[in-house]
This record gives structure tokens, sequence and C-alpha cells, in this order.
């Protein structure tokens, strides 16, 4: 099967031949030799085994395979530059697709100003931004469901890459009526067996947990944490990043000892990053560490 030896060089080559009905010109249009565009066609010939022009000492004409031929040279040619020329593009981050799922006071806190950042370098980049709790984050990156997640450990994972890119610092949350608030400038963690706590996914896996009451009430979602809060029905710990500002509820530094939480990249060992989500990465870990000083997180 000699056909399988065409090469784009050939298909370019038979194009400005037929084109120009002269090898000459030809030569000169492609900057090569008179006899490297002849080769390059007899080559072409004898590997499709059919002539595809009628040479006299005057004239070059394609016959009417070559005609027939013409078209569909062109398309491939042109299908083969496009594709190049999408490839190079995302290799220069100049177009491509970001999906990246993150803790949703990640989302909140940090996200909009790296987009912003990110959107103004690379405009013709999109982004798919989701938010989950540290497990959801940790599973969705395993399935390679999103390039990559921004979250805390939820547990050790050999497939798994957690490189860290800030740390925030658990206080305790309470109605600014609750008398923690009115009686204290900072808290101890055995202080919170003597009240009502609230429990949540973000205070189950605390190492303080053993200077806490089993807590009176749980919250699944922040949004029911947060109303339990402003009803001043107990305390919660939260990291800086997800305290919400609320005129109703204020944060207390907690003590003896300092807890703090850190947020991690998280990427899949084994896999190859695209351009735009290598640039976005460069961006995060450029970026978050300054976002967490001027957010003062610790």
């Amino acid at each position: 099967m000699k056909y399988q030896n065409v090469t784009l060089n050939h298909l370019r080559t038979f194009i400005v031949v037929a084109r120009l009905d002269s090898f000459n010109q030809a030569a000169e249009e492609l900057s090569r030799s008179q006899p490297a565009v002849t080769l390059a066609i007899k080559q072409l010939e004898q590997y499709i085994g059919i002539s595809l022009f009628e040479r006299t000492t005057r004239q070059v004409a394609a016959t009417a395979e070559a005609e027939k031929f013409l078209p569909v040279a062109r398309r491939l040619v042109r299908e083969f530059d496009l594709a190049i020329e999408d490839l190079v593009a995302a290799a220069e981050c100049r177009t491509g697709h970001i999906s990246v799922t993150v803790l949703p006071s990640v989302t909140t806190r940090l996200m909009p100003d790296i987009i912003r950042a990110f959107s103004d370098k690379y405009p013709r980049i999109s982004i798919q931004l989701s938010d989950n709790n540290a497990r959801g984050v940790q599973q969705s990156v395993e399935r390679a469901e999103v390039d990559f997640g921004i979250a805390s450990m939820w547990m050790p994972n050999s497939k798994l890459a957690f490189t860290p890119l800030c740390e925030d610092t658990f206080k305790l949350v309470c109605h600014r009526g609750h008398k923690l608030a009115q009686s204290y400038d900072t808290v101890s963690w055995r202080q919170l067996k003597h009240v009502d706590f609230i429990g949540s996914g973000i205070t189950q896996g605390l190492s303080m947990q053993r200077y806490i009451n089993s807590p009176r009430f749980e919250c699944v979602t922040v949004n029911s944490l947060f109303a339990m809060l402003k009803a001043n029905l107990g305390v919660t710990a939260l990291p800086s990043l997800a305290i919400p500002s609320d005129p109703d509820l204020v944060s207390i530094p907690l003590t003896a000892p300092v807890e703090t939480r850190q947020i991690c990249l998280i990427t899949r060992k084994k896999s190859v990053l695209s351009p735009a989500a290598g640039a976005m990465i460069e961006l995060l870990t450029q970026e978050t560490p300054r976002l967490a000083d001027e957010l003062c997180l610790t």
C-alpha cells in the first residue's frame, strides 16, 4: 500500500502545481528547486499509481483524475492546518477550557480575584467552577471529573498530590448577643464544653473535637448553620475563609491550642494537565498566599 507514503508535502506541492500549471512557478512560490518539485509530484504519482499531470515542453495540465482529487487535497490540507492551529492556540493558552471544583469558602473568598486575574491574561479560556465539600472535591479529582481541585485533605490518597496553598485558622463563631461574645476577647476550646455547640461537616474532622461535648445540633448545609447561629441557638467553630460577613455574627479567636486548616491544590499524580490548566495552577500558587495574607486568615 504505497499510498500510505503520501505526505502533507506531496499534497501541498500538488495543489500549487495544479493551480499554477507550472513546475517552475510552483518551485518559486514554494521556495524550493524545480527538480525537488518535480520529484515530489513523481513520488505522489508512483504512490497512488496514476498520472496527475500531462506534461509537454511548453505546458503542464492537470488530468481529469487530478481535477477530481484537487478539492479533496485542499480540504485535507486545510483541515490539517486548522487542527494544528487549534493545538498551537491551546499550547499558547489562546484558547482552552478549565474545570475545577473547590470548597465553598474558597469559591467566595479567593476564586473571584484569581479568576479575574486569569481572565485578564487569558481572555479566550473558559472556566467551569463548581464547589463541594472536601470529600466531594477529592473524589471529583480522583474520578477525573475536573482538571484539579482546591480543598483541605479529606483523607490521604496515593493517587492524588496535595500541594499546600495557604492555611486558615479556626475561630469561634456565634451571635453577637451570646455570652461568650459579650464576655471574652479569646476563647479556649475547653470553654466550649459549657455551651451548646452546633456541629457541621467542617467540624467533624477537628483535632480539638475532644474538648467539645457532643453537638446539640448538627447542620448539613452552611445555610442552615448560619441560620442557627443568627437565631443564637449555639456556637460553632469555622476556619477564617468560611466565616460569613454578617452584622449579627461575630468571630472570636480560639486558643490553647490554635487549630488551622490547610488548603491544598489537589491533582492526579499520573495525569498530564492541559496548558490552560497549568497556567491557572501557576497563577494560583503565586496569588493564593498573597490573598490569604490580605484576608488575615491566620
